[in-house]
């Protein structure tokens, strides 16, 4: 019985770091934005902050999809339908970025 209690405890203390995300997010306030592009989301939202792409116009299913691969932090929800995207924002950052240089 010590030993199961054990097991139990030392599973639930190791499991506990498993969802590390050292990220702000700002659940105060809300960016929108109408276009996809990386560009035009950065000039309007901070890095942490739940963004909601809106498009002026409906027809091309796929820029939902495209503005979350773009723009929202995959280690969060991502709601996602035909006509937006609410998620939380996070920078693409250019090729390059983050790999030691030699």
């Amino acid at each position: 019985m010590i030993k199961k209690g054990l097991l139990v405890a030392v599973s639930i203390v190791l499991l506990s770091g498993c969802n590390q995300q050292n990220i702000a997010v700002d659940q105060e306030s809300l960016c929108e934005v109408s276009g996809w592009q990386k560009d035009v989301t950065a000039a309007s939202c901070k890095a942490g902050q739940k963004v909601v792409f809106l498009p002026s116009s409906f027809g091309n299913e796929q820029l939902p999809v495209i503005f979350a691969a773009v723009n929202c932090d995959h280690r969060f929800s991502i709601a996602l339908t035909k006509g937006g995207v609410s998620c939380i924002y996070s920078p693409l950052k250019a090729d390059g970025q983050d790999k030691p240089e030699t």
